[in-house]
Formats: C-alpha cells, structure tokens, sequence
C-alpha cells in the first residue's frame, strides 16, 4: 500500500504533463469533449474555400486547447483530405521562426507525411524532389556524408538540423530570402504530385506558432503574409490571441487572407459582472468539464473533492492553467510522502488536501507576480474594476493577455478579467477589494 501510493502520485504526476494530447492513446485517456461547434466552424471554411480564401488563422489563449482540438480537426477530415499536422516548436527553436524556414518546414513535413502514407508518387519526380533538398540544404556539411549508410532518412536529418542546427537554419534563411519563388514552386510541386497521387486535397495545419512573440508575429504575419498565402493548398496558421487586439495587424491579416479569425475562447467561468461577487456561483457546464478532465488525471481517491473544486475556479477556465496548478500540487505531495517515507512514517491515505493546494498557489502567485510592473498593475486594476483596460491595443496589455495574467473571455460581447493568482496577488497588495 505504500508503495502504491506513491506510484499513483508518481502516474497522476505524468499524467499532468503541460502537453497537447496528440498520440491516438493521450486523446483515448484525456481528451473531453468540448468546443465542438468549432469543429463545425472549421469544415465549413476548409470545406467551401477557393484558391483566394484558403488560408486560416486559428486563434486563442496559450493553453486553451487548440492543439488537441485542431489535431482531432486534422483526424476527422483525414479520409477526404491529405492532412499534415505538425508543431513549428517541435521542429524549429521558437526565438528563430521565421516565413522561410515555415515553408521550409512546410516542405519537409508534406514530403515525409507523403512517406509515411506510401503515396504514389511517380520514382523519377520523387527523387528529383530529394534531389532538392540535398543541393539546397548541402547535407554533407552537417555530418550527413554517410548518407549511404543504412538506415538514412535524408528527411528526418533535415528535420533535425533544422531543430538544433542555429546554422543550417541561417543558411536556409539565406539561400531563400531573396529567392522565395524557388522554394514556393518546390512547394507546390510537391503538393500537386501528391494531390494527383492520393487524389485528395492537402490540408496543412501549424501549430505552435502562438507560442512566438508578439514583434515575431508582426515580422512574419505583417512584412511577409504575402509569400505564406501563395501555397496553392488549405494552410491553418495557429497565432496568439493578442494578435486580434492590434487592429491594423489583425484587418490587414483577415484582408489578405479574405478570411475572419477564427477563436477558439477559453471556458467562461462566470458570467460577466458576477466574478467578482464573494457568493456568486460558477458556470455549471464549465466547473463539470474541468472537474473531468482533472478526474482522467488524478484518481478521486488522490485528492479531496473540495481541493478539486479549488483547481478548478482558480485555472480562470484556461485548460493550461488547471493542469499547472493540479501539477504542481502532485509535486509537493511526492515530496511530501518522501519525506515521510525517510522519516519511517506512514502515508497510506494521504491525498491533496487544502495545506497542500493553498502552499501551491503561493508558489505559483509568488512566480507570476515578480513579473509585474508599475504599469502592468496599472493596467490589471483598470482591467479588473471595468472587466477591459482603458486601451486594450496598447502593448503592454497585449504582453499580459499573451502571458494569461489577464483572460479574455467571450460570449454575447468579449470582455477580459484577471488569472485568479493575479486578483489573490493584487488583493494581498491591497490595490483591489
């Protein structure tokens, strides 16, 4: 029994890991269903786009679900289209994305998924397209001059230098910043091969790119949105959710695109104006959602009820955040049943109790908290008494609505409040009541 427990801390641990649910066994065991009119929203545009409207812009909050719910998108449509889901994290380091080497990962994840899939394709164009990619990434200067080796995957060592190779990554940059046509063209050869081969369209879905700053975002969506719209098949971009605020970046995006956002918003906890009332109570339909996907992580008997319901109201309805803080108090209890264990003490029985959620918010609020400026309290006091700041463009406000200090939420109009460890940290300052 003891040992069990600490085993069940140790798998409920795991299962909190700060992660998209991605693998056929991670959606069977954690995904609840939620959202799912926005699968319908997402058909009808990938479904009755032309040429000129099919590129989209996805859009939401860090941590709100977008990347399991575009990969179940992705699964869903995958008999009637070639779908290619990917992370641009995974693939390439966050500070250095740029509108290169996305198409160039484009390039490399479409030919590996045709691979993978054994499409079709005719040997001789297949391998002219391989071809490319050895003149123009001159693999035998990263350590490929084994490349007749068995085993080689000429892709996969792409895929690896473009993650961990600072160089190889500038050199692409470089070999295609004034030629972009080349690699568009390579592109687009490939995906007509391939439509011609499996005879679906090509649905290109990438995630991840929310994660980039908000100055990359403008770098790669405002000074080069025109070459990332010229692939000739369906691409969903994933941006950040502060993106939306900046009014001349978001309508030059939609323009160009001939395409609205579509948002994926965080689960509303409240209704507008009630939040803030000490007996007010919380949406039903949303604290069910998160207590149960909290249930397919933690077994009940780990945890007490009123310490669930605890996680729940303090994640402000951002998925992200109930996994964090659920997380973090299966950190402290391991520890705790640790010490035990050294002390000779029994454990059998313990679970997650208030001393343990209370001692793991103070972490959480103390980390969020040494963040804030002057101005950024400024800006969260305005937030919170009038649920939006005074200029919801202004920078520094769009810096906390990416950071998920301050939530926007949406229902009938959009309104923002604060993280629930934010107002604690603000009500212990005594700047809010």
């Amino acid at each position: 029994m003891t040992a069990n427990r600490l085993e069940q801390f140790q798998q409920a641990f795991r299962n909190l890991q700060l992660q998209p649910l991605i693998t056929p066994e991670e959606i069977k065991n954690f995904r609840v269903e939620y959202n799912e009119e926005l699968l319908e929203e997402l058909e009808q545009p990938v479904f009755d786009c032309s040429d000129y409207t099919n590129k989209l812009f996805f859009v939401g909050h860090r941590g709100c679900g977008k990347s399991t719910l575009l990969k179940e998108f992705a699964e869903k449509i995958q008999s009637d289209y070639f779908t290619v889901f990917f992370s641009i994290a995974d693939l390439i380091e966050i500070s250095d994305i740029n509108h290169i080497n996305i198409l160039f990962a484009i390039a490399v994840q479409i030919m590996t998924q045709a691979d993978e899939e054994n499409i079709d394709i005719e040997i001789a164009k297949k391998q002219k397209f391989y071809d490319w990619f050895k003149e123009k990434t001159q693999i035998t200067q990263y350590g490929a001059s084994a490349e007749a080796k068995a085993g080689f995957n000429l892709l996969n060592f792409i895929s690896g230098a473009l993650k961990t190779n600072a160089t190889f990554r500038e050199e692409i940059k470089t070999k295609f910043e004034k030629n972009t046509r080349e690699l568009l063209d390579l592109i687009n050869l490939i995906a007509t091969e391939i439509m011609l081969a499996c005879n679906k369209k090509i649905v290109v879905i990438i995630d991840d790119l929310d994660k980039v700053s908000l100055a990359k975002v403008e770098e790669i969506f405002k000074y080069n949105i025109k070459v990332l719209l010229e692939a000739k098949f369906i691409v969903i971009y994933t941006i950040p959710i502060a993106t939306i605020r900046d009014g001349v970046l978001s309508s030059y995006m939609k323009n160009e695109a001939g395409n609205r956002f579509f948002v994926m918003p965080v689960l509303k906890m409240y209704a507008k104006g009630d939040s803030h009332k000490p007996d007010s109570q919380p949406v039903k339909i949303t604290m069910n959602k998160l207590r149960e996907i909290l249930r397919r992580r933690i077994d009940d008997d780990l945890i007490d009820e009123d310490v669930a319901i605890k996680i729940c109201l303090y994640s402000g309805g951002v998925i992200r955040e109930l996994i964090r803080i659920a997380q973090e108090c299966c950190r402290l209890m391991l520890l705790q049943l640790r010490r035990k264990l050294k002390n000779q003490e029994s454990i059998e029985g313990l679970r997650i109790d208030n001393t343990i959620i209370d001692k793991a918010l103070n972490q959480l609020r103390n980390s969020m908290a040494i963040t804030l400026s002057k101005t950024d309290r400024d800006i969260l006091i305005q937030t919170y008494n009038n649920y939006r700041p005074d200029d919801p463009k202004e920078q520094n406000f769009l810096d906390l609505l990416h950071n998920i200090v301050a939530i926007e939420y949406r229902n009938d109009e959009t309104w923002y409040d604060l993280h629930p460890l934010i107002i604690m940290q603000l009500k212990q300052e005594g700047l809010i009541s």
